[in-house]
């Protein structure tokens, strides 16, 4: 082989790893610019959690959970390690194997698992698991109700003492604030914990909420007068 024909060999090498290295980084740019909190803000402000399945690590990131507070308890039944299901943990599991079908095939006898899943899937799972209306629990709050402003969507115990058209009432007016912008400003400015009041949410005084307190003062400050 002569010279130039190497050349043109490591050339051609050259510009197909170029290609797809840059058509990989666009896909990672997009997906980016497609994935927002539970309120649509860009980029999720939450740093991700140290520990945690990746799916846990999605839902801390999508709705601001305290880290102490995101635990398997979300999914789970029982002692840490359970695998028996809550209700929310339940329709999240269907909603994995439906996924799942698509991609590992409805007849394969590889098992279904949540270690599967890629992130795209992670979110679309979420996503279709917080659709407004599904109430796993079925206490009367849907699910991204009760994880917006802290309560735990597959227990019934754990729901706010406010009526729901309240809570339903404060989340509509939170997403037009993320969509006008008005999130984001006050975001910039900063909450503190100590002005979060979780008896504004509905907490009782022996409820600890689920959101870390910085956010919930941050949704607080949005609906204030």
């Amino acid at each position: 082989m002569d010279n130039r024909l190497r050349l043109l060999l490591v050339l051609f090498l050259l510009g197909s790893f170029a290609l797809f290295s840059w058509r990989g980084l666009g896909e990672v740019f997009r997906e980016r610019g497609r994935y927002t909190d539970a309120l649509g803000l860009i980029p999720a402000a939450t740093p991700p959690l140290r520990f945690g399945v990746p799916s846990l690590q999605e839902l801390a990131v999508r709705y601001h959970l305290e880290p102490t507070r995101a635990t398997c308890s979300i999914c789970h039944l029982g002692s840490l390690g359970s695998k028996q299901f809550n209700p929310f943990g339940q329709d999240y599991q269907a909603i994995v194997h439906r996924l799942l079908d698509e991609t590992v095939g409805p007849d394969s006898p590889e098992s279904r698992s949540i270690f599967q899943l890629s992130a795209v899937q992670i979110r679309q799972a979420l996503q279709q698991v917080t659709q407004d209306g599904l109430d796993s629990d079925r206490d009367g709050f849907d699910n991204d109700l009760e994880l917006l402003f802290g309560f735990l969507p597959g227990d019934a115990a754990s729901r706010p003492r406010l009526r729901v058209e309240t809570l339903q009432n404060y989340r509509t007016r939170l997403r037009q604030a993320a969509q006008e912008g008005r999130l984001e400003a006050l975001l910039r400015q900063g909450a503190r914990p100590s002005e979060a009041q979780p008896a504004f949410w509905g907490f009782a005084a022996n409820q600890t909420p689920l959101v870390r307190p910085e956010r919930l003062a941050l949704y607080q400050a949005a609906l204030s007068p």
